[in-house]
């Protein structure tokens, strides 16, 4: 095999299962590779532990909500911090098994900030099965973080930015008896000298409907009979500049986006292809030009697919007929950044949202009946004691079926992150620090325990409501 890629274990070393069977960046590049005749394959390392497959928009499951208690989450995150640090765990066997029967020339990880235990954990395991296996690594930390992540010796290439066409060229050469790593365009690497070099990026692929899609037949071990939820991206980018996301930094500010032609296309060649119980489209925002919205929904009702979708969303994006149009076409729910229930949080963050707006907007998507995922996050360096009072009170009183209670997380490329002193970088515990960690905390303006005491509040709101949620659903069972 010319290259195995890894999308690491995550989820599921908490012991959290996954609700699709693979990752949308891992199955483009896949797609991208095989159409050149590159010999590719995908390992989904939440699949490894073999735990059932789980709908997290869905109430009608059987044993409700995985991971909402305050006490679950912090017993999940204890299972993954101790799987990261125990390199005899059987997940860790498994992985290292397939890197043996596949044997691949390189193997290729996709690598976020608070994965970085993960993958360099994979990455020493790998070169342990055997070191002549060429290490890249991907995705927003290497891109944003190059020097650091090349420090580990482990890894022998990053490839920055938007992967396909340096990947391909990348691989290409590694399969040369003297390859020339100074031709491959947007990589860091290390010459003869054991020097770390870089060259120079690529144009972001202008035209997207040109890619090849989702390789999903290249996941292994994948029973599409039980992972029934599919992904489709219609963007890459995102127009807007939340101070706690790098989005804008990794695609440069702009948005590219597939003709509806071309998604529809990939829709009807799922339908034709594998059962489906939704798809949910993971566009960074997939509401935010409403003529495109209005079309897709239009399309969607003109052919009675009978396919359940959902999507990300805004609260400025939302009114009463785009709602209703959603609705009509079979959406079963839409994912909301509420973020913080604080005005002048709002404003800090840069979210270009209202409170007004936001509960107005929840309770008009509530009464249709449209399933709502409302995230928050909690402990930005400056928020205050009155902003967090601030969160719970909205949470009391917003339209939701389900929250996403996050920790803030520094996130290389943000905003927020580039406020931070170097020492305050420096000491980030990446295998402390997650979105559901109750290690986080970057906080300027309270406590450490007034913080935890609020994020504990927020977690038990988010607890209550699921298990509202999952009464109702019951009781209409009945």
């Amino acid at each position: 095999m010319d290259i195995l890629l890894i999308d690491p274990p995550f989820s599921s070393l908490k012991g959290i299962p996954a609700d699709c069977g693979y990752n949308v960046g891992q199955t483009s590049l896949a797609a991208y590779l095989r159409r050149d005749g590159i010999d590719t394959a995908i390992l989904m390392g939440d699949l490894l532990m073999g735990l059932p497959a789980f709908d997290t928009w869905s109430a009608d499951q059987e044993n409700g909500q995985t991971a909402s208690g305050t006490e679950e989450l912090a017993k999940a995150w204890d299972n993954y911090v101790a799987s990261v640090n125990d390199k005899t765990r059987s997940v860790w066997g498994k992985l290292k098994d397939v890197v043996r029967e596949s044997n691949p020339t390189a193997v290729g990880i996709a690598y976020l900030s608070p994965l970085k235990p993960v993958v360099e954990r994979i990455a020493g395991l790998i070169k342990e099965v055997n070191p002549d296996i060429k290490i890249i690594v991907g995705a927003s930390h290497p891109t944003l973080c190059p020097d650091e992540v090349m420090r580990n010796q482990d890894i022998d290439f990053i490839v920055r930015g938007e992967g396909e066409i340096p990947l391909l060229s990348l691989v290409k050469e590694i399969k040369k008896d003297t390859p020339r790593w100074e031709n491959v365009p947007g990589i860091h690497y290390r010459d003869s000298n054991g020097e770390v070099k870089n060259t120079p990026g690529v144009n972001l692929i202008p035209d997207l409907d040109g890619l090849p899609f989702l390789a999903r037949d290249l996941v292994l071990d994948c029973d599409y009979n039980l992972y029934q939820v599919h992904n489709i991206s219609t963007s890459r980018g995102c127009p807007y500049t939340c101070s706690f996301c790098a989005d804008r930094r990794l695609w440069g500010g702009k948005v590219r986006r597939r003709s509806l032609d071309n998604v529809f296309e990939e829709i009807m060649l799922l339908k034709d292809t594998y059962p489906i119980r939704s798809i949910d489209f993971t566009d960074g925002t997939f509401t935010y030009d409403k003529r495109y919205l209005k079309e897709f929904c239009e399309r969607l009702i003109s052919l009675d697919l009978g396919i359940v979708w959902r999507c990300t969303a805004r609260y400025d994006n939302i009114d009463k007929e785009v709602i209703e149009l959603m609705k009509q076409s079979n959406c079963g729910g839409v994912y909301f950044g509420l973020e913080s229930g604080s005005e002048r949080m709002l404003k800090m963050m840069d979210k270009k949202t209202n409170l007004e707006q936001t509960l107005s907007v929840s309770e008009l998507v509530y009464n249709t009946g449209v399933y709502i995922i409302t995230s928050l996050v909690m402990g930005l360096p400056y928020e205050t004691e009155e902003d967090m009072q601030e969160t719970i009170k909205v949470m009391k009183e917003i339209k939701t079926d389900l929250f996403v209670v996050n920790s803030f997380t520094p996130l290389p490329g943000t905003s927020l992150y580039d406020s931070m002193s170097q020492e305050e970088k420096d000491n980030i515990d990446y295998l402390k620090m997650g979105y559901q960690s109750f290690e986080n905390y970057f906080s300027k303006a309270v406590s450490r325990e007034t913080f935890n005491k609020y994020l504990k509040e927020a977690h038990e709101i988010e607890d209550a409501t699921f298990k509202n949620t999952l009464a109702r659903f019951r009781a209409s069972q009945e």
